[in-house]
């Protein structure tokens, strides 16, 4: 099985088995449980047994009936137990456990072969989140926004490094928990020499200051409310972003920079790149803006809808500005991750059950994600690195579902039938899960990792 393929791939899988092995080890599993007092002491179904039941299962949740869970009990392990008695294991307890597999699944070593080399910076993280809404009996724990939407709602706030695919924070919030919020509560977590891709939402001067200060870089869109300042004959001046439109349709400039001040009462200097939108993509932007306004009772401003006809970035790197679009694009990849975790695991998938049910269901899925996340960047990693192929996370994903029993068994046999698992899915990748590049699509495109990694 995969005869010329370099012994780095091998050693790297060899590794990922065993540590994915040890990680769900029966013992292993089980001394946890006793640690965080999930099981205190013997009894019918232990923790080993729990988190199989939940792992390798329906993974529409919204379908899972405490009957099945029952069922698939009596058919795995000869286990008779009610439906009543599964329900009483779903306590704080339970969650806490899950929870410590959890973080115990984000330290599996990733590639130290195989890391996208396409740039001079340590690590490149980039971070967004992804909500849905909850039963409204959630609503103590996981309050919403209200409105037009469900009163319970969570966020999941996601970060990984592109280069590495090391996942840096991976938690769960009540949605009316700002991003921007997140992005001060976890500026410990940056270090020196990253470049930071987030979403508009995340910056605010403090993270600003915070990064530069760890002497690392940033590249993000600015938020249409921030007001900006230019330095004219000693003085700051804000920008009229409708002049400087207006300046920019006239003498067929499509891309600007400007040293410049943001902020009300702290002032920040930093580097601003303007890209004028192209039509088609401002009226669209604006059909998008006036539904979501609607449904808000609100009305577009004309400052507002002069800023959505240009791309606004804010950078402290010297990179140049024709590039800084296409550097920022590499954040949607965290946007497909999100579409595979809704679309193939089905974690947006909540009926109404105790919300330690629900955080029960929801971390194991997080487990199986970040399990398998490490195959699927090993497998896309090496294949762009080694044999020049796009490999689509979609596809491979879809398949590892498909084959989640098999994953099982190969876990319950030896490291080295984890091994053959693991390889048989990355001997499919050439033939079944080569990415589609679709015309006006967002893809996992490698394109951009080329073209930065012949200008660096």
């Amino acid at each position: 099985m995969l005869t010329g393929m370099s012994i780095d791939i091998k050693v790297d899988v060899q590794n990922l088995s065993t540590e994915i092995k040890n990680l769900l080890d029966a013992n292993y599993i089980n001394s946890m449980a006793k640690e965080t007092g999930f099981i205190l002491r013997d009894r019918k179904i232990d923790a080993f047994v729990f988190l199989d039941m939940l792992l390798f299962t329906h993974f529409n949740h919204k379908k899972l009936s405490l009957n099945d869970m029952s069922v698939q009990l009596k058919k795995r392990f000869d286990i008779d137990i009610s439906r009543q008695s599964i329900d009483e294991r779903f306590t704080n307890r339970a969650v806490e456990f899950f929870k410590t597999v959890l973080e115990k699944a984000l330290k599996v070593t990733i590639s130290k072969h195989y890391k996208l080399d396409f740039t001079t910076y340590d690590r490149v993280p980039i971070k967004d989140a992804t909500s849905f809404q909850l039963p409204e009996n959630m609503v103590d724990k996981y309050k919403g926004s209200g409105g037009s939407g469900s009163i319970s709602a969570i966020k999941i706030q996601f970060e990984y490094d592109l280069r590495t695919g090391e996942i840096i924070d991976l938690s769960l919030y009540p949605f009316i928990i700002q991003d921007a919020t997140n992005a001060q509560d976890t500026i410990g977590s940056i270090l020196p020499n990253e470049l930071i891709i987030r979403d508009l939402g995340y910056i605010n001067i403090p993270v600003l200051r915070a990064i530069e200060e760890k002497e690392s870089f940033y590249v993000n869109r600015m938020q249409t409310s921030v007001k900006v300042y230019e330095e004219k004959q000693g003085k700051l001046v804000e920008i009229d972003f409708a002049e400087l439109h207006k300046s920019m349709k006239i003498n067929g400039i499509s891309i600007i920079e400007k040293v410049v001040f943001i902020g009300k009462k702290e002032i920040f200097k930093t580097r601003m790149i303007v890209e004028l939108l192209p039509e088609k993509y401002y009226k669209e932007r604006i059909r998008k803006a006036k539904k979501n306004a609607q449904k808000k009772g609100r009305t577009l401003t004309h400052k507002y809808k002069i800023k959505q006809a240009m791309n606004i970035y804010i950078t402290n790197t010297n990179i140049s500005f024709e590039n800084i679009r296409p550097l920022y694009t590499l954040r949607w990849q965290i946007e497909l991750m999100f579409k595979i975790w809704k679309s193939i695991g089905e974690i947006h998938k909540v009926k109404k059950m105790k919300v330690e049910r629900f955080e029960s269901f929801l971390f194991v899925k997080l487990i199986w994600i970040v399990l398998n996340w490490q195959i699927m960047r090993l497998s896309v990693n090496y294949y762009y690195q080694e044999k020049q192929i796009e490999i689509s996370p979609y596809k491979l994903f879809k398949t590892l579902k498909s084959d989640i029993y098999n994953f099982r068994t190969a876990l319950l046999d030896s490291v080295t039938s984890v091994v053959v698992f693991i390889m048989g899915n990355i001997e499919l990748c050439p033939t079944n899960h080569l990415s589609e590049k679709k015309k006006g699509s967002k893809t996992w495109s490698y394109d951009i990792y080329r073209m930065f990694r012949t200008n660096k």
